[in-house]
């Protein structure tokens, strides 16, 4: 079972995204976050297997969650999902060890695809 974590600021969006996931085998949501520090805290404490992480978090940027969470032992897969073009910030988010970078308005099939890709590998 791949843990997962989603953060966003958005509750529609964390909503949303938990409704979109629950039919995926071997995925089970374990934490929600809304800005930079509750992420990393419950990154830390819930060490999930994935996490979901948008650029525009109240308080903070995921791009610094991303940054932070890169330098732990046991950092998660990280998944970028934005409404950020994809030029700057896909090359910074990538350069700083993102493993995947979606938009939100484009991407999400994409996204449900990786998702489930990854649900099924060890």
């Amino acid at each position: 079972m791949k843990r997962i974590i989603i953060v966003d600021d958005s509750a529609t969006l964390r909503r949303d995204f938990k409704k979109l996931l629950k039919p995926i085998k071997g995925i089970e949501v374990v934490g929600e976050a809304i800005d930079a520090e509750s992420a990393l805290r419950q990154c830390h404490e819930l060490k999930p297997d994935i996490m979901i992480l948008d650029i525009n978090l109240k308080n903070g940027s995921g791009i610094d969650v991303l940054e932070k969470m890169k330098k732990c032992p046991q950092s998660p897969i990280t998944i970028m999902f934005t409404n950020y073009s994809k030029g700057e910030f896909q090359k910074a988010t990538k350069r700083l060890g993102a493993d995947y970078f979606f938009d939100k308005t484009n991407d999400i099939e994409e996204l449900v695809a990786t998702l489930t890709n990854l649900s099924s590998k060890q």
